[in-house]
């Protein structure tokens, strides 16, 4: 179809269209608000005419004007101002007196744990030289001597394979 004899043919068809009764209501619908929006827009504000008011004036006796000399202090912001150096000046002396004490607490913490730690590492190895005199070969057999044990007088040994145990130089079967 060509663009011309497509467009006679939109051109006849709307023509031939009548509008149902919800299209005729919602196009005066959208009249009334484009009519209202321009006349409560600002073209309608701007030919409105203000009304003026007339105040009427009372008569007032005239303010006599003086000259102050003295001002009175603000006493309120005096108190606070001073309560507020008062706080810096204690947060600023004591502070640092408490972190000094703090500090020092500390300190006296660690020297004393490090005294106790002293004292156990000389009782650990005075332990420990105790431990090693007690272990000695010649004071284990001297005990041992006091409970009658003694030193083997024949040692015998296990020929693996064969089952039996033998003296050295022994050559009967130890038990039988």
């Amino acid at each position: 179809m060509a663009a011309s004899t497509m467009s006679q043919w939109v051109e006849a068809w709307e023509q031939d269209l009548v509008p149902s009764e919800a299209a005729r209501r919602s196009s005066e619908r959208l009249t009334a608000r484009s009519q209202t929006a321009r006349y409560y827009g600002r073209q309608a504000t701007a030919r409105l005419p203000e009304p003026v008011f007339e105040v009427e004036k009372a008569a007032r006796p005239a303010l006599q004007l003086s000259v102050i000399t003295k001002r009175r202090p603000l006493w309120g912001a005096i108190v606070i101002s001073l309560a507020f150096v008062a706080l810096l000046l204690g947060a600023a002396v004591i502070g640092p007196v408490l972190l000094n004490s703090a500090s020092a607490s500390v300190e006296y913490k660690t020297a004393q744990l490090e005294r106790q730690q002293q004292q156990l590492s000389a009782a650990a190895s005075s332990l420990n030289a105790e431990i090693s005199g007690l272990g000695a070969t010649g004071r284990v057999s001297a005990a041992a001597g006091k409970l009658g044990l003694g030193p083997a007088p024949k040692v015998h040994y296990l020929q693996l394979g064969s089952g039996a145990a033998a003296a050295k130089g022994d050559t009967t079967v130890a038990g039988r």
